[in-house]
């Protein structure tokens, strides 16, 4: 976590092999990464970004974009583990029409299409880079649960701006100027009372802030 400009987009770009160029290692399972092919690595690998691309066509066709194999049950599991399989069904189900980057539907719509697609493809590490960001409360719930779900059975690298979604990580790192400054547990970071800890309190103050206005309280 950081805030903006602070390298963590950059982290995931190397992580992901899409940024090279870079000095120093990344080592997976000893081996350094810029060793491996980038199919190989993306083979382990699921990035999901704020804005991953959805092509126009139906939702069958970009489900199978991450699983050419899976079956009609897969893909209905994985659109029902995002709560989207339901509203689905209103329209064509998997046959579902969808226009470029799928603006027929709502901005938490594609994104829980999207994670229905990134769990199809099953890897061992998934890395969330703002993943919840600019989409609506529901949906942004539903994926931190299916996110947490997924953390008990796969490497998680999850990278957001807001720290109430990073709160039950298992390690927390705050990055500034491009390095990493804190880590530890929230507990641990909050006991410290630097940088993570302002942070926090800054947003939680701001979030939980309200105003009385003829005897009625109004969220800012």
């Amino acid at each position: 976590m950081g805030e903006s400009g602070c390298g963590k987009s950059t982290v995931a770009g190397i992580l992901t092999g899409k940024n090279r160029g870079y000095t120093g290692q990344v080592r997976i399972s000893g081996r350094p990464l810029s060793e491996l092919k980038e199919s190989a690595w993306m083979a382990q690998v699921t990035l999901v970004r704020h804005d991953s691309y959805l092509f126009k066509g139906t939702v069958r066709e970009n489900l199978l974009m991450a699983k050419p194999e899976a079956t009609e049950e897969e893909m209905q599991a994985a659109l029902t583990r995002v709560n989207l399989l339901d509203f689905l069904e209103t329209q064509r189900g998997l046959e579902t029409e969808l226009l470029e980057q799928a603006g027929n539907l709502s901005g938490g719509q594609r994104q829980r299409l999207a994670m229905a697609r990134a769990l199809l493809h099953d890897t061992p590490v998934y890395i969330f880079d703002e993943a919840t960001s600019n989409i609506d409360a529901e949906s942004e719930e539903r994926i931190l649960e299916v996110i947490r779900e997924l953390a008990r059975s796969r490497t998680v690298l999850m990278i957001s701006h807001r720290l109430y979604n990073v709160v039950e990580s298992d390690c927390i790192y705050r990055m500034e100027d491009g390095s990493i400054r804190e880590a530890g547990t929230h507990a641990e970071l909050m006991a410290r009372r630097g940088g993570y800890f302002r942070l926090y309190e800054s947003q939680r103050e701001l979030e939980e802030y309200g105003l009385t206005r003829d005897g009625e309280a109004v969220s800012v």
